[in-house]
């Protein structure tokens, strides 16, 4: 029996190839679990037209994530923390504190799971952070956390 593929499955492929099974194998494994549907000429013309959607859309995200890259191209965020000894925060900073900042200062509304921190910040310094705005787009900015004045 032939099926596309709605899932990448390890044995057989990725998601969107047509591939021939045996019948048992579509019909107890893969159609109930929903990694595949039979390829009749109807679901392949499905197919094909949701890929076409699918990568006008892919495209749109990309034009839009590039305008904004373009707009924080450069930027640097400057964070005052109260400080306790040898260089360690009271509390930490995280994914939502860079993406409040980014709003503060550029306007722009960006999701907090766009942000790459693999751990929360702890210490004062600076570091580079990662903004994955599309999967094909990344932009590097600028940490920078200070200690806030007035405090002992």
């Amino acid at each position: 029996m032939k099926v596309i593929l709605e899932k990448d499955v390890a044995s057989l492929g990725i998601k969107g190839t047509v591939v021939e099974v045996a019948d048992g194998y579509a019909r107890n494994y893969l159609l109930p679990r929903g990694m595949a549907f039979r390829a009749t000429p109807g679901n392949i013309g499905r197919w094909e037209e949701m890929k076409r959607v699918s990568g006008r859309k892919n495209e749109k995200g990309k034009l839009k994530a590039l305008k904004i890259a373009e707009k924080l191209k450069g930027l640097e965020i400057v964070m005052e923390r109260e400080m306790g000894e040898e260089g360690k925060l009271f509390g930490v900073i995280t994914t939502q504190d860079i993406v409040e900042e980014i709003r503060r200062k550029s306007n722009l509304d960006i999701d907090h799971r766009k942000v790459e921190l693999e751990e929360p910040i702890r210490v004062i310094g600076s570091r580079e952070v990662i903004l994955r705005l599309h999967p094909e787009v990344k932009i590097s900015l600028k940490v920078e956390v200070k200690k806030k004045e007035g405090v002992s």
